[in-house]
């Protein structure tokens, strides 16, 4: 649901800059400003994407070793 709502706030955002730059007289810094938040939402979801599949290992170890203490003989 984040991701959907920065997706929603970073279209906006980079819609406008945009089309306030068709009627700029200088409109690199709006292009740059446009481009550049998608660039930092790219960003933000690979580190995303990152910490999920370190989630996943780590639990899947922790799974791992449930599994063998639950293997050993009772002393």
């Amino acid at each position: 649901m984040k991701t959907v709502i920065f997706f929603l706030l970073i279209t906006f955002i980079s819609i406008a800059c945009l089309e306030a730059a068709l009627g700029a007289k200088h409109p690199l810094l709006l292009y740059a400003i446009g481009f550049g938040v998608w660039g930092l939402f790219a960003w933000y979801c690979s580190v995303r994407m990152k910490k999920k599949a370190e989630k996943r290992i780590h639990e899947q170890h922790f799974r791992e070793f449930m599994r063998q203490q639950l293997r050993r003989p009772q002393r």
